[in-house]
């Protein structure tokens, strides 16, 4: 699987290399924003190859309680109709945190107890919506408000209160186990175009 998000990367960076060449010399291509979410943040640069298409990298932290995620991922947009709405799509690594169970075995009898809440770690796929809005001077300083769903896939572990994993470590094993958990991002961006 992680071959596979390397290839991915790898093709778009390469697509965007091409393409790019051919976008307006004289416009402005490179866009570089921080975004501030409820109870998270994140970093994000954007390489626009024509007016409708772009790739990019994105660095996200959410601890909003089940629902939090974090990760890095390579992302494309399209702007539909070339102006400020967009669709876009990433595929990264990271963690996302929902509902679920995790299995403890007690480490003294041997006995099977659930915890409600997991964090899956692996590939993320990250779909998401939002606008890119000039504030003032076309392609300069911009605004982007959007969402984000990152759905990870991987290694679950309990999605435990700060401290509580020491503790049942103590006490209990994790049956290792895999699957898929669903977090929600919603941010607010700032940045600049260059």
């Amino acid at each position: 699987m992680k071959r596979l998000v390397f290839l991915l990367v790898i093709t778009s960076l390469v697509m965007g290399g091409v393409f790019a060449q051919e976008y307006a010399a004289n416009s402005h291509n490179n866009w570089i924003s921080g975004e501030l979410g409820i109870l998270g943040a994140g970093v994000r640069y954007e390489r626009m190859l024509s007016p409708n298409l772009s790739i990019g990298a994105h660095i996200y932290v959410n601890t909003l309680l089940f629902s939090a995620a974090m990760g890095a991922s390579a992302v494309a947009r399209f702007y539909p109709w070339a102006k400020n709405f967009y669709l876009e799509m990433g595929v990264g690594f990271g963690t996302a945190s929902g509902p679920g169970e995790v299995t403890y075995v007690s480490k003294s009898d041997g006995t099977e107890n659930t915890w409600g809440g997991v964090t899956t770690t692996g590939v993320t796929i990250n779909p998401g919506l939002g606008w890119k809005i000039d504030v003032g001077q076309p392609g300069s300083f911009f605004i982007n408000p959007g969402i984000m769903v990152p759905i990870a896939i991987g290694t679950q572990t309990p999605y435990t209160i700060i401290g509580m994993d020491a503790f049942l470590s103590e006490f209990y094993d994790v049956k290792k186990q895999t699957g898929v958990s669903v977090g929600f991002v919603a941010y607010f961006g700032m940045g600049f175009a260059f």
